[in-house]
């Protein structure tokens, strides 16, 4: 009988102390997780809008100063890209007015506009484009 006393195990007690600390130590960690998760689709977002932003801003560098002093300023500009449209998720606005810095320059103002988790967010490339005047 004695040999029993001594060879005691983890009483129940124990057991589920244990466990209600190993899950105190999960649940923020957890959270962590999650946060991470939301956090990288938001930065893949703004990633995928300022490459939209500046592959329409590298399609506008390859238009002559003529084509700058030919516009109707201020004007909208439409997506310069002839393959592909950019994703139905963002919405691309180009807008080109006259510069207020120097009257031979065109300003272009390129916004990105998409929505996620059920708010508008907006990233915005300014670019100046010199014309012939």
């Amino acid at each position: 009988m004695n040999v029993l006393k001594e060879n005691r195990g983890f009483m129940l007690a124990d057991v589920i102390i244990a466990i209600f600390l190993v899950c105190v130590a999960l649940v923020p960690i957890s959270g962590l997780f999650t946060q991470s998760i939301q956090t990288s689709a938001e930065a893949a977002d703004y990633t995928r809008a300022a490459n939209l932003i500046q592959q329409q801003l590298e399609l506008l560098k390859t238009k002559p100063p003529e084509y700058w002093a030919e516009l109707a300023l201020p004007c909208q500009i439409p997506w310069q890209g002839n393959r592909l449209l950019p994703p139905s998720k963002y919405t691309l606005t180009s807008q080109a007015t006259l510069s207020t810095l120097d009257s031979h320059l065109v300003q272009v103002n390129i916004i990105a506009s998409w929505k996620e988790w059920n708010r508008e967010c907006n990233l915005q490339f300014v670019a100046f484009y010199p014309t012939l005047n």
